[in-house]
């Protein structure tokens, strides 16, 4: 019966057809949007504007320079990630899903990067958006505030005793910490010098500012500009840095839990 009328009635079945075709085009279309917009989604390690330079079983440090009106690539965060702000800026966050969220960042600012997250990074200010980010490629657990919010709505657990800045030469505060890994901002006073001395654990040590060295001038490479680092192996010697300048001279710490060797 079907065939019967639709050979009675073509100029019935050609709206239909067409109904059909373009509803057709419209699913195939929503299709291709969405998984196009999943693909858009890449690996940190493979966003261009993130160079990794420095690697080893413990982090990934990455120098991350963008420059104003151009953005960071929509990309995933596969382990919990520290950015460390080098400069001032303005920029735009955008997150699928979240409404966009414009923030002004500031040199010396740490933001935390939990793993899963997804975004991309627009510039809005007038200067170049700056930072060293390090990823901690061992699982982290209970991370929480120390004397900074680096976790947005948490709340402070400031417990430090800081020693006389006049007699260390240094201001040392605290940051962020997990079961795994502390974060602390040192801040050598102008014309001082700090002592950093031997762990039992492996460090990595970043200069925000320029003008900070080792106080041994014979070592070769031994100034620090803002945004170099150093690592540092478990009970590697004390090492000490001296500010020239008539500013502070900032340096972040991470001590990361000693782990075992993988058998």
């Amino acid at each position: 019966m079907p065939f019967v009328i639709l050979m009675a009635r073509p100029v019935n079945v050609r709206p239909q057809l067409a109904q059909l075709a373009i509803i057709f085009l419209n699913v195939t279309l929503s299709l291709s949007v969405c998984n196009a917009q999943e693909g858009d989604v890449i690996p940190l390690k493979s966003e261009p504007h993130h160079h990794l330079t420095f690697h080893n079983e413990y982090v990934n440090v990455y120098a991350v320079e963008v420059a104003p009106q151009d953005s960071v690539y929509l990309h995933r965060h596969d382990a919990d990630a520290l950015g460390i702000m080098l400069d001032d800026t303005l920029i735009t966050v955008r997150s699928p899903g979240k409404p966009d969220a414009q923030q002004k960042v500031l040199g010396g600012q740490i933001r935390l990067q939990r793993r899963g997250y997804v975004h991309s990074t627009s510039i809005d200010g007038k200067t170049n958006y700056r930072n060293v980010t390090v990823e901690l490629l061992f699982p982290q657990e209970g991370a929480r505030n120390l004397c900074a919010v680096v976790i947005p709505g948490e709340i402070l657990n400031c417990q430090h005793a800081s020693e006389d800045p006049n007699a260390t030469g240094s201001i040392v505060e605290p940051r962020f910490q997990t079961d795994q890994t502390t974060v602390s901002m040192i801040r050598v006073l102008p014309h001082r010098s700090v002592t950093i001395k031997s762990k039992s654990d492996p460090e990595l040590i970043i200069a925000l500012d320029n003008s900070t060295k080792p106080s041994d001038t014979s070592k070769a490479g031994n100034l620090l500009r803002s945004g170099d680092f150093l690592w540092r192996e478990p009970a590697a010697a004390a090492e000490v840095f001296k500010n020239d300048g008539d500013k502070e001279v900032r340096l972040v710490t991470f001590v990361l839990k000693l782990q075992a060797p993988a058998k």
